[in-house]
């Protein structure tokens, strides 16, 4: 049970570091406009609907491969149930994403591909996950 729930923790802190990396990175290539304020919530909202294609796809790549990363991460150390490993690491970040989304409205575009490719990133992951299980019955 202990090796689970480490599992877990670490798949999920894989995840938040690789979003959090990730998304420095798109800010690098796309910053935000110097005059933004990103405590006014009117200001980010008009800011993300004009934003560049290219800063969203940053962001999009960020929540994916947090999701996979992080998901692997936790069927690796776990080494069994990859499907509940990755489904949980991968619902916190869609969780978040949805949170991110409802906050800070978002392109209707752009939020739809996010839940569809996150949900979808976790079963990929479940499927490469298995792998670990197969390595450890082996």
């Amino acid at each position: 049970m202990r090796r689970k729930i480490v599992a877990v923790v670490l798949g999920v802190v894989v995840a938040m570091i690789l979003i959090v990396a990730i998304e420095a990175l798109g800010h690098s290539v796309y910053p935000l406009p110097a005059n933004l304020d990103i405590t006014d919530s009117g200001a980010m909202q008009a800011y993300v609907m004009s934003a560049p294609v290219g800063a969203l796809l940053s962001v999009l790549a960020a929540w994916l491969v947090a999701t996979l990363v992080g998901g692997l991460v936790a069927c690796f150390v776990a080494r069994e149930a990859p499907l509940k490993n990755s489904a949980i690491v991968g619902g916190l970040v869609l969780l978040g994403t949805i949170v991110n989304l409802v906050s800070i409205p978002h392109p209707p575009w752009f939020s739809a591909t996010s839940i569809v490719a996150i949900i979808g990133t976790i079963f990929v992951t479940s499927r490469l996950g298995s792998a670990f299980k197969a390595t450890h019955e082996s």
